[in-house]
């Protein structure tokens, strides 16, 4: 039986339901047919989300239906899979998910493509895998090919480890770019997974145990859902001037499109924000891939669904990095910097007798950090370069809680307690000197956000 005959005969035998859901599914099912006859007597046949929809609401506002979901296999994943993004849970009350229903297997590895959300802004996978009972997670590698064969372009993919047979959102695709995309009728995913087994899998060599592929459709309702709500408004933020070009808002995520002014002493690194409609509900910043941020485009949760006739934005935080401080000088054989550090930072490097050199940042952790919720921000760059101006990338880079510096070298340093440290090493450096990229010099956090009304 696949998953959509197992859906199927759940959905058609309510005898076998627990007690607790007796009489709700039908219930919940005939308040979903009358709210949205006139849409689904368009859809596709294959559209099995209103049904799904009701089941979400009843999970999220009925602990008895909740605890009866428990039993029910189905119902238990699909709750568990949208709980956690606001946008993608009003997706599906919405009846906006796309059933897939395919596996495929190599290697004693199977991946199960159940679920498809797909907009102008972009593409969310719901998947699970399963396979050695040993592999404590499994790690896909994502590439989307048109029935023509050519890849998509101008997107980024985003993909995150799966918990073994634990259905997600592993795999998003988030379209960047002016030009809205022309999403084709059907596409190809071609997916790599690592098994991730104990004291087996080197975590710093990608293998792929297994190598899938998916052919589906896209279904016409959803490819062309998303729309722009122009802002063009300008804001003196913290000494810089910077505009609200406008908001594109779609099913899955939001996005907060803005433009800086180039005679601006700093360029702004990263924004922290929500937004509030006049019903006092906050959209926040980020998305459910984990993606928040595009060059100057920023994503949010996203109020497609609810359509407020009125939106503030709320500034918290920002990150600025000064211009003509983009690398930072760093002597190797004294470990100092030659220039002012980022604000709030400090800086020290050491150099092995073999050649190799670590250069490491460290600051205090964000407010709400402590020993079982380590919060980290970013400091430098994967960008370094040499004496000869030659910009290059670092391979190897960790950050870590630590209240040592250099741990079990003859340059071991006390740190102050909740500190984080950012470290960087290469081998076989020759130069006495490097220039180490900055992602920020400043840091504001505002006591009192700063607001502008948007719609």
């Amino acid at each position: 039986m696949d998953r959509m005959e197992e859906y199927k005969a759940l959905r058609d035998a309510p005898e076998e339901l627990p007690p607790a859901l007796e009489g709700a599914v039908a219930r919940a099912r005939a308040r979903a047919r009358r709210r949205r006859l006139w849409r689904r007597i368009s859809a596709p046949a294959g559209s099995v989300a209103a049904v799904f929809a009701a089941f979400v609401l009843l999970v999220n506002l009925s602990t008895p239906f909740a605890l009866a979901c428990g039993k029910v296999p189905v119902l238990k994943e699909l709750a568990a899979a949208v709980a956690f993004s606001p946008s993608l849970k009003a997706a599906v009350e919405n009846d906006y998910v796309q059933y897939i229903g395919q596996s495929a297997t190599d290697n004693g590895i199977t991946v199960h493509l159940e679920y498809l959300m797909a907009d102008q802004g972009g593409l969310t996978l719901f998947l699970s895998i399963t396979g050695p009972e040993e592999a404590t997670s499994f790690m896909p590698r994502a590439t989307f090919t048109t029935p023509n064969g050519e890849r998509l372009e101008n997107c980024s993919v985003q993909m995150d480890s799966v918990t073994p047979g634990a259905l997600s959102n592993a795999i998003t695709v988030a379209f960047k770019g002016e030009e809205e995309p022309q999403l084709p009728e059907s596409l190809r995913l071609t997916c790599e997974v690592q098994a991730h087994i104990p004291d087996v899998t080197d975590a710093g060599e990608w293998t792929a145990d297994a190598v899938v592929t998916f052919d589906f459709p896209l279904e016409q309702q959803f490819r062309g859902q998303g729309r722009t709500v122009e802002v063009n408004r300008w804001l003196e933020l913290d000494g810089n001037n910077i505009r609200i070009v406008d908001l594109e808002l779609y099913p899955t995520h939001a996005r907060l499109n803005l433009e800086q002014d180039p005679d601006n002493a700093e360029e702004l690194q990263s924004l922290d924000f929500y937004l509030e409609d006049k019903k006092g509900n906050r959209y926040e910043k980020g998305s459910a891939s984990g993606l928040t941020a595009m060059g100057d485009s920023y994503l949010f949760e996203s109020p497609y669904f609810s359509d407020p006739d009125s939106l503030t934005l709320h500034i918290t935080k920002a990150e600025w990095l000064e211009k003509g401080r983009e690398y930072l000088p760093i002597d190797l054989n004294t470990g100092e910097a030659l220039a002012e550090p980022p604000e709030g930072a400090g800086v020290s490097a050491r150099r092995d007798e073999d050649g190799s050199v670590a250069v490491a940042f460290y600051a205090p952790m964000p407010p709400g950090s402590d020993e079982y919720h380590l919060n980290f921000f970013q400091i430098g760059t994967t960008a370094y370069r040499t004496p000869d101006g030659t910009e290059h990338y670092f391979n190897n880079t960790s950050s870590y809680a630590s209240d040592l510096l250099w741990w079990g070298t003859p340059d071991e340093t006390p740190l102050p307690e909740g500190y984080f440290i950012e470290e960087y090493t290469i081998e076989n450096y020759p130069w006495d000197t490097i220039d180490m990229g900055l992602y920020f010099t400043r840091r504001t956090a505002f006591g009192t956000p700063v607001i502008l009304a948007l719609k």
